[in-house]
C-alpha cells in the first residue's frame, strides 16, 4: 500500500487544486450588480401626455419617455379629417405632462369655424404660422413660438395670454390685440 499513497496523495491535490481553479474561474465571471439596477432604462421609463382637439380618442396616454408626438396620436386614434396638422411638430419628442393639441382646419365645419368672424381679425387659436406672421410685430420666428406654445400648452383664452410666449411683450402684445381674437 505505500506504493499506491504518493500517487493518491498527487491525485487528491490535483484534484483540490482544480476545484479551486474551478471555483475561483466562476467566481470571476460573475456579472456585477450595477448601483442603479432598481431603475429602468430611459427607454422604458412612462410619461404620461394628454391628446386633445381633432382627434378620434382625445384624452391622457401613458407613453414611452423616448416617444414623439406622432406616436401620442396614433395612440388616440389618429387625426379627424378635420384636423390641420400644419403647426402641429409631428416629430417633437414626448415630455411629462405636455398637451398635444391637434386645431382644425379653419374651413372643416367644426368649432374652428364657429370660431370664424367677417371683422377681418386673425384667430389666435385656429391660425397656422403663415396666417400669424400677418400680424403686427410679429414674424417667422414669432409665429412659430406661438404655434408651439398653443400646441404645448392648449388654446389660448384671451389675447392677453400671447404675453406668455417668449419674446412678446406688453408693447408688442397691443400691436398684436388690434387684429387678433380668439
Amino acid at each position: 500500500m505505500p506504493m499506491f499513497r504518493r500517487p493518491m496523495l498527487i491525485l487528491a491535490v490535483v484534484a483540490l487544486a482544480v476545484l479551486f481553479a474551478g471555483v475561483m474561474l466562476f467566481q470571476d465571471t460573475e456579472e456585477a450588480v450595477p448601483l442603479d439596477a432598481g431603475v429602468r432604462p430611459a427607454e422604458e421609463q412612462q410619461i404620461t401626455v394628454y391628446v386633445s382637439g381633432a382627434v378620434v380618442k382625445p384624452g391622457v396616454v401613458a407613453m414611452k419617455k423616448t416617444e414623439r408626438v406622432e406616436n401620442a396620436i396614433a395612440i388616440c386614434g389618429g387625426v379627424l379629417p378635420q384636423a390641420d396638422l400644419a403647426g402641429v411638430n409631428l416629430a417633437q419628442p414626448l415630455k411629462d405632462g405636455m398637451q398635444i393639441r391637434v386645431p382644425e382646419r379653419p374651413d372643416a365645419g367644426g368649432s374652428a369655424a364657429k370660431m370664424a368672424q367677417s371683422d377681418g381679425k386673425i384667430h389666435i387659436n385656429t391660425a397656422d404660422e403663415k396666417k400669424l406672421d400677418e400680424l403686427p410685430g410679429v414674424g417667422p420666428i414669432m409665429a412659430k413660438r406661438i404655434v408651439e406654445y398653443r400646441n404645448e400648452h392648449g388654446p389660448f383664452e384671451s389675447v392677453d395670454d400671447l404675453a406668455k410666449v417668449r419674446g412678446i411683450g406688453a408693447e408688442k402684445l397691443a400691436k398684436i390685440k388690434e387684429k387678433a381674437d380668439l
